[in-house]
């Protein structure tokens, strides 16, 4: 009940529809089914598995001094798995971007109360809460391009006193340039460099990865088609670590499909697939991943 009403009291924060200038709230449900050849990728222990991903939005918008167009939101959502029950989660957060002209500022705060790391191998995780932050720029480049920078910040801490080892700070820097040549037609070229501060050593990362896709619009469909190439390393693992010197290199496609089937409602159709290669050898793997979603 107390996590019900934290999430009641975060989907009223972008409820200011009673002040004078803000629209009608509007709302977004989405419900995505997936199932998964792999449910938690290198975890010996890990299966096939099948699960829904249910959220809600809520959302208004308002303009101040003419020139600035302001929009607030609040989500609820879950993940839930049907094999590993232990890995379901909910989640909440409030967001909100400023626009003006060809600039648009962005805020979002989320939060997991609760979550299982790792549930297929319990010696490697165990239950954490998660806070996550991210403010990001939007802007236009004349008439073809459109540039995208997040920088993203998150902190875990974990229940259980023995795992506090585990207790991270990540940080993320995201950017993605998109080319439309035509107007049914963008191209986009995007990366990441990120690095979490884990209490261990043991655990401490840096990721890197480069990416490349495309989004075509015709009529009421979507077509979304990228790949991604990245690398992960453990470089302050010592010696007697299970991360000494490891380094994992991966590969990942991806394709959407959508449709609006009318006005109000689109289905999407999607698939993945990801394929790991790691000095560290039981965390070599390929995993696939098909969904199907609604959102109304």
């Amino acid at each position: 009940m107390k996590r019900f009403m934290v999430c009641v009291a975060a989907l009223l924060w972008a409820i200011p529809v009673q002040a004078k200038g803000w629209d009608p709230i509007d709302y977004t449900v989405r419900l995505n089914a997936y199932g998964t050849s792999d449910a938690f990728p290198g975890s010996l222990a890990s299966a096939p598995d099948k699960g829904l991903d249910p959220s809600l939005e809520l959302g208004s918008n308002n303009r101040f001094f003419k020139v600035y167009k302001v929009a607030v939101s609040a989500s609820v959502g879950g993940h839930m798995q049907q094999q590993f029950a232990n890995a379901n989660y909910l989640w909440y957060g409030v967001g909100t971007n400023i626009r003006r002209g060809a600039h648009v500022v962005t805020f979002d705060l989320e939060h997991i109360p609760q979550r299982n790391k790792f549930p297929a191998d319990p010696e490697e995780g165990g239950a954490f809460h998660r806070w996550q932050g991210i403010v990001g720029l939007r802007r236009t480049l004349g008439s073809n391009l459109k540039l995208r920078v997040e920088g993203t910040f998150d902190h875990e801490v974990f229940a259980d006193s023995v795992n506090r080892l585990r207790d991270a700070r990540g940080r993320e820097l995201f950017a993605q340039l998109v080319f439309s040549p035509v107007k049914t037609l963008d191209l986009r070229v995007e990366g990441s460099l990120a690095g979490d501060r884990t209490v261990s050593v043991k655990y401490r990362k840096g990721a890197r990865w480069l990416g490349a896709g495309l989004l075509r619009t015709s009529g009421g469909w979507r077509s979304d088609l990228s790949v991604r190439s990245g690398t992960r390393r453990y470089k302050e693992a010592v010696l007697g670590d299970s991360n000494f010197r490891r380094r994992d290199q991966w590969v990942e496609v991806r394709a959407r499909v959508t449709r609006a089937l009318r006005p109000g409602l689109l289905a999407a159709l999607g698939a993945s697939f990801t394929d790991q290669t790691s000095s560290r050898l039981d965390r070599n793997y390929d995993a696939h991943q098909v969904s199907l979603g609604l959102e109304w």
